[in-house]
């Protein structure tokens, strides 16, 4: 007779059928234990593709986005340094009275300096 299962034919109808499920559910447990397999390798595997992907965006793009957003942060040694001497402070600034938070380089020896005697 017929059979679920071609490579069954020549057996009893009733014996290839158990068979070919028993057959069957080998295969599904077996397309299962293969997808699950090294999972945490593949994914790692996976997340390192995405990371050198973004790599170059994050030099590229990132790092000079974060500065540009953070500038107004940074000390004013930092801002002259990292502009190469190009920034300086300016002349009106809403810390007028100069407390003892601001540099040295901005009381004293900025091209108009916060404090203009010693």
């Amino acid at each position: 007779g017929s059979s679920a299962c071609p490579h069954l034919a020549s057996l009893p109808q009733r014996r290839s059928a158990a068979h070919c499920r028993l057959t069957m559910t080998k295969a599904v447990y077996y397309k299962l234990w293969a997808s699950t397999a090294n999972w945490s390798q593949r994914s790692n595997y996976g997340w390192y593709q995405v990371w050198t992907r973004m790599a170059p965006w994050a030099a590229f793009v990132g790092a000079p986005a974060a500065g540009w957003y953070s500038f107004n942060w940074w000390s004013d040694e930092w801002k002259k340094t990292l502009t190469l001497g190009i920034y300086e402070p300016p002349l009106v600034h809403w810390d007028t009275n100069m407390t003892s938070m601001r540099s040295e380089f901005v009381k004293f020896h900025a091209q108009y300096p916060g404090i203009p005697y010693k």
